[in-house]
Order: C-alpha cells, then structure tokens, then sequence
C-alpha cells in the first residue's frame, strides 16, 4: 500500500547515500528522503509529502 500525502510513517533504510535515503515500508513501498543520514536497516519516521501511484513510490522528510 502506498502511503499518501502528509502521512508519517515508519520506514526502513535501504540505502544511504550523499543527497538522502533510499527508504521501504513494510508494503514494498520505496521512497527518497533528501538529505537526511542514516545506516542501511535503521528504522526512521517520516513525513510523506508526494507519492507517485504508477510508480509506487514517494518523497519524504524526516518527522
């Protein structure tokens, strides 16, 4: 399930890398959080502020 604007959820990280995290959720979910750091597998909560239905994905800030 695709989370939808303005959610806050907690997802996994898949990678991280200069410009932000490549990040799950638990539905298969994958989205982008620009310029925040974290560690591959941490759990962190966002905020979700666009998603993408066809693509299955969305952009995000940390909460």
């Amino acid at each position: 399930m695709l989370p939808s604007e303005g959610d806050v959820i907690d997802v996994t990280v898949v990678a991280s890398k200069p410009f932000g995290l490549f990040v799950a959720t638990d539905s298969g979910a994958t989205g982008l959080v620009r310029g925040a750091r974290a560690a591959a597998g941490d759990v962190v909560r966002v905020r979700v502020l666009e998603s993408d239905d066809v693509e299955s994905r969305f952009s995000a800030v940390l909460a």
